[in-house]
Parts: C-alpha cells; structure tokens; sequence
C-alpha cells in the first residue's frame, strides 16, 4: 500500500507547522514525516517526544545508542540509515556505528551497557529483572534513565512501525547509510 508523503504545501493544515519544526529540527522534511503527516496528531506527537528525548540527561552519543539498538532490534531500514547518518553528525565513532549496524558489543563498557539494557527492554517488553536493572545502574547509569530509555524506545516503535507499513522510501542524505539486518551466525 503506498502513504503519500506530504510536503508543507500538500500537508493536511493541521500538520503545516510540525512539518516546518521537522524541516528546521533536521535540515529537510524526512519522508517519514512526510508520511506522519497525513495523521497530525501522530507527527505532533513524534516532534513533541523527539525534542523530550533530546533534553534527557543522556548525552547525543547515548540518544544515538538508544535510537541505533532499537532501530536494530525492530529492523528497521529506513530509520537504521537515517540514525547512521545522524550519528556520524554528531561525532559517534566509526567503528561504534558500525557495532551498532552488526548487532555487536561496543568497545566502551557503559555505551555497551546501554546498548544492552534498551536490548534487553525491547526483547523482553519491558519486563526485564531486577538484575538487569542493578546491571544497568552499576554502569553508571541513574533510575531516571532507566525511564528516560523507555521514552527513546517510545519514540522508535512509532517510528518503526510507521515506516514497516508504509515503506518508507529513503532520503537522499541517508542512501549512503543504507541498511539491511546481517545474517545471525550460529
């Protein structure tokens, strides 16, 4: 099925200023906001939790690390390459974004902690263990950020979902990133 993916000029009145937020937040319109458009509540609401998630006390590498594993975990193509892209914007390492595309370890302990607790949390719907949790805390992380990691993954699954249904084509800015889950070796 295709999702018309809307500009600012074609754009459902109610979405117009979302997608100017979109267009100043990331440079462009991403197709997926265009896509979001049609459902305005959905593309405010994408906006409005993105820019939250952007003031949690966890630092553009960490929000990257959040968005990169569930992006993985959900399969996502389209937004795997675009959060590639992102990650390198904002200074993550080479050899971190590609960890994060291959689904392995991070050489930084607390970043792999990280990586394993939003894992663990998508796997697991939420119901990981307790000791997972003091796992998570014993790295350096706080009890706020294990709430604030359930706001990312939030804003992932209706991100993912989305572009699972819709197709989303990919953005030209992103094609150089593009992304398909590697072979689980046994």
């Amino acid at each position: 099925m295709d999702f018309p993916i809307y500009t600012i000029d074609t754009a459902p009145e109610a979405s117009k200023t979302a997608l100017v937020h979109a267009k100043e937040t990331f440079g462009f319109i991403p197709n997926l906001e265009g896509i979001f458009a049609q459902a305005p509540e959905l593309l405010k609401g994408s906006m409005a939790l993105w820019d939250l998630f952007e003031a949690t006390s966890f630092s553009p590498v960490e929000q990257q690390v959040i968005y990169l594993t569930a992006n993985y975990e959900h399969e996502c193509h389209y937004c795997m390459a675009a959060h590639s892209g992102l990650a390198k914007m904002i200074g993550m390492s080479a050899n971190d974004i590609q960890a994060l595309r291959n689904g392995t370890a991070l050489s930084d302990p607390k970043l792999q902690a990280l990586r394993h607790f939003t894992q663990r949390m998508i796997q697991m719907r939420g119901s990981v263990e307790d000791k997972e949790i003091e796992e998570f805390l014993a790295a350096g992380y706080t009890q706020q950020q294990v709430l604030e990691v359930i706001l990312g993954i939030a804003i992932k699954i209706m991100h993912n979902y989305t572009n699972h249904i819709a197709k989303t084509p990919l953005d030209r800015p992103f094609q150089p990133y593009v992304w398909s889950k590697p072979a689980v070796t046994a």
